[in-house]
């Protein structure tokens, strides 16, 4: 039995800004009214004050053998755990029983919102209505909304609660439910986003007042100089534009590169220079990260639903709430628990003299506010190189297959090739400008990325254009199995549309099913491209905005075929491209996920319950005397070798740590 499940609410909290789980546990949030349906049978309602009508969803969750299916079940779960046990005397439901109509659109790489996702399923949207009354009686932190809820507004919002049930079931019939393996990863990421990260609310408001203090500062050193704050973006582009300096914009990449260029060169007046100094230093310093940490803890410390399953086309998780995916990294030399002792100092000043910039060290500070309950401690570890090792063994790129297998530096052995010198030349401490280009080859180049992908990685400037092209071919003729990679995907992938059937090449195959193009990956789960078409266009090279020759039709680009389907990018739903790299590095962050995801479950299984996964990184948090990282490794270790599929791929995760603060 499956109950389609929705509601309806009020609260002083911006759900937005808190995410659900904090929304929910607001003291003024309530719930307006409820809707639901068995199965196929009819939409029932619950509004405030019915009490038949509450019994008769108190009985169904007493039930046994009754899943709970939600569009967002964060939302729904919340409430329920939050408001309708504690408010309205309904009894708990088990994590195991919850499903999400919204996590399989996101496995088929649908959109998400039940609005959208609805239209594309050719099916009607939401009410319209729906707005209007959110915006009126909803959200009570606007001025402009209403407390006392009329009957008539009341019936109203059923009606649009009803809809809404009436559209997840038609959406979740369409769709199905998740293949058996996807359900057990969707319950543990669900069950990981419920336990939730422990967040350090005294550091973080401690690092919000010294940002907020230097950001004081510093507007205030800028109104000296200029005689305007420093947001005041039109008035500051014309005071520099009357010292000389005419600039199109303020970003602090645009002043980055002046200042740069100024030290080579000079020219700059010393008030210029210390007030597009001072500009840039405004601008990092804020507190939107920590102010989403704060606004996102529950009362218990914890922030919940923090990531999103499936987020990405490629199955991998992707960031909500604070966003932890994206977090800076720590001073490499810098223990945690130090930065944070001189953090909790206050002090901007003491932080300068430390770090050479108290922001700077405000940003690496960030992890280090992910710590464990009392009486626990963190044990991670992330897999070695895991997009390289996989990239090399789905294209048979038998040298660094070796390599790897063999744990020889896989930069250095990059910088030995492209330079072409004698094996085990380069090292970190005899050659590190050389082993950072072939550290930044490896990032730029494996998904047929160029120039312009090489900038992404290194903004340096220490090579020019045309040095960095030979870089790049270079690491294309030492890697003749991935380049033919790239194009024998992206030729199968044509021809599975063209001819409407399966093909492949080597463990990646392609089939239309349904409307969609799917990848299947050498495990056998599948990506899913919504209504492929093939188009002629002209190739992703071809820039007559950039390039004198495209401009003026003498170059040799010719229209050839591409690969479109429709995406989420950008914030539309709108038709997209692909070509063979894009293919290559759906394929090969697609695997590594499906290696990542049976390490959790084996983990969970063994008692190290994980808090968070990041891309390559598994973090759980286990109680002090539980476990060890010698046995977090071995459980990894043999989880990896039990994946037939990967036939003895070298994937190997990096010695684990283990401490009281969150680290990379």
């Amino acid at each position: 039995m499956i109950v389609t499940l929705d509601f309806e609410t009020c609260s002083e909290a911006d759900l937005k800004k808190v995410g659900a789980w904090a929304y929910s546990e607001h003291p003024s949030t309530e719930v307006i009214c409820a809707c639901w349906a068995i199965d196929d049978g009819p939409i029932q309602s619950y509004a405030m004050g019915d009490l038949r009508a509450l019994a008769r969803l108190r009985d169904l969750a007493r039930m046994d053998g009754v899943l709970w299916e939600a569009h967002n079940v964060a939302f729904e779960y919340s409430i329920w755990h939050n408001v309708c046990v504690s408010q309205m005397d309904l009894p708990e439901i088990p994590l195991a029983d919850w499903r999400d109509s919204m996590a399989v659109a996101c496995y088929y790489a649908l959109p998400a919102a039940l609005d959208k996702l609805s239209r594309v399923l050719r099916l009607d949207g939401k009410d319209p209505a729906g707005g209007r009354l959110i915006s009126k009686y909803s959200k009570l932190h606007l001025k402009t909304a209403q407390r006392v809820i009329p009957a008539e507004d009341v019936e109203a919002f059923a009606r649009y609660c009803a809809k809404d049930v009436e559209l997840e079931r038609k959406c979740s019939e369409m769709l199905g439910a998740l293949p058996e393996a996807e359900e057990e990863v969707f319950l543990h990421d669900f069950e990981v986003a419920v336990k939730g990260l422990r967040l350090d609310l005294g550091g973080i408001d401690t690092a919000r007042n010294i940002v907020e203090r230097r950001s004081e500062d510093l507007a205030e050193e800028f109104r000296a100089l200029t005689g305007y704050n420093p947001g005041q973006r039109d008035r500051v582009l014309e005071w520099f534009a009357e010292q000389g300096l005419v600039l199109e914009n303020l970003q602090a990449e645009t002043i980055e590169d002046l200042l740069e260029e100024d030290e080579k060169e000079g020219t700059l007046e010393a008030n210029v220079r210390r007030a597009l100094r001072v500009r840039m230093e405004h601008s990092k310093a804020s507190t939107k990260k920590l102010d989403a940490m704060a606004r996102q803890r529950g009362k218990d410390g914890r922030a919940r639903f923090q990531t999103r399953y499936h987020g990405a086309v490629t199955g991998r998780n992707t960031g909500a709430g604070f966003q932890p995916l994206n977090l800076n990294r720590g001073f490499e030399d810098v223990e945690p628990e130090q930065l944070v002792r001189d953090v909790m100092t206050g002090d901007p000043k003491w932080l300068d003299c430390l770090y050479g910039d108290a922001m700077d060290a405000i940003g690496k500070a960030s992890r280090h506010w992910i710590m464990p309950d009392e009486d626990h401690r963190i044990i991670a570890g992330d897999f070695t190189s895991i997009e390289a090792v996989v990239l090399a063994c789905l294209a048979g790129e038998e040298w660094k297959i070796e390599a790897f297998a063999n744990q020889e530096p896989i930069y250095e052995r990059t910088a030995d090739k492209i330079y072409q010198l004698p094996l085990g030349t380069v090292t970190k401490k005899t050659h590190p400008n050389e082993r950072q280009d072939g550290k930044t080859c490896e990032l730029a180049f494996g998904y047929q990325g160029a120039l312009g992908a090489w900038r992404k990685f290194d903004s340096s400037d220490r090579h020019s254009d045309e040095a960095v092209v030979q870089f790049c071919q270079a690491w294309r003729r030492e890697h003749p199995s991935v380049v033919q990679f790239w194009h024998a995907l992206e030729d199968a992938a044509l021809n599975a549309v063209w001819k409407n059937k399966e093909t492949n090449y080597l463990d990646i195959g392609f089939e239309p099913v349904d409307g969609w193009l799917t990848m299947i990956l050498p495990d056998g789960k599948r990506l899913w491209y919504w209504q492929p078409q093939v188009r002629m266009t002209m190739p992703q090279w071809h820039k007559p905005e950039e390039k004198e020759e495209c401009a003026s039709g003498e170059c040799d680009c010719m229209p050839r075929p591409q690969l479109t389907y429709h995406a989420q990018k950008e914030g539309r739903w709108r038709r997209v491209y692909t070509y063979g790299g894009k293919l290559t590095e759906n394929a090969v962050q697609a695997t590594s996920r499906q290696i990542l995801k049976p390490c959790e479950l084996a983990l969970k299984r063994a008692g190290y319950p994980v808090v968070l996964s990041v891309y390559d990184e598994i973090v759980c948090e286990v109680p002090n005397g539980f476990g060890s990282i010698e046995e977090y490794s071995e459980i990894v270790a043999e989880t990896v070798a039990s994946l037939d599929w990967m036939r003895g791929w070298p994937v190997r995760m990096d010695t684990p740590w283990e401490g009281g603060r969150y680290r990379k």
